[in-house]
């Protein structure tokens, strides 16, 4: 029992002259529509992500981007500020601190302890409560203090950090900005 495949073709009503005309006549798409045009839509959102993953929210230090215990320095490192700025860290809540300003140990009277923005002085003579999660230790220039004012050039300030639930497990970080 021999089966024909042209009687195959035309029982199921396949017309074989109409698919290779239609084969023939759809334009071809070019290299740049078939390969190139979708690598390089990939290549950017790619590079759209990856600009994204690496982004550091502001801060170019890697050493505080990378510590779970800092927040921020003040000032920035390699700023530019004004004699009188506040120097300081912020710590998440849970840290103590202690600060150096160009070798000179800052007395821990004379460090204010932020912990509530809403009401600083009530922060910074109760030393706030531990539900916050603001805990900055800032130093201000003033006369008659260790540091009456900041170096005319390039001051670095030193911050000693540990978690209050193990006073011995302390960590440093140094940085340098410029006084103008």
């Amino acid at each position: 029992m021999t089966i024909c495949i042209s009687s195959l073709i035309a029982v199921s009503g396949f017309n074989l002259a109409e698919w290779v005309m239609e084969k023939s006549t759809r334009p071809k798409r070019s290299l740049f529509s078939r390969i190139l045009g979708p690598t390089l839509v990939t290549v950017g959102i790619t590079g759209v992500i990856l600009g994204f993953a690496l982004s550091n929210n502001g801060s170019t230090d890697i050493r505080v981007e990378g510590n779970p215990a800092i927040e921020a320095l003040f000032p920035e490192p390699d700023a530019e500020v004004l004699r009188q700025t506040s120097i300081g860290i912020d710590l998440i809540a849970g840290y103590e601190a202690e600060l150096t300003i160009n070798g000179v140990p800052i007395p821990p009277d004379q460090i204010n302890v932020l912990r509530d923005l809403e009401n600083p002085r009530e922060s910074a003579q109760t030393s706030g409560t531990f539900g916050s999660t603001l805990n900055r230790f800032l130093y201000q220039p003033l006369e008659g203090r260790a540091v009456p004012e900041l170096q005319g050039d390039s001051n670095c300030v030193i911050a000693v950090y540990w978690p209050i639930s193990d006073p011995t497990d302390r960590s440093t970080i140094e940085w340098c900005f410029t006084a103008l």
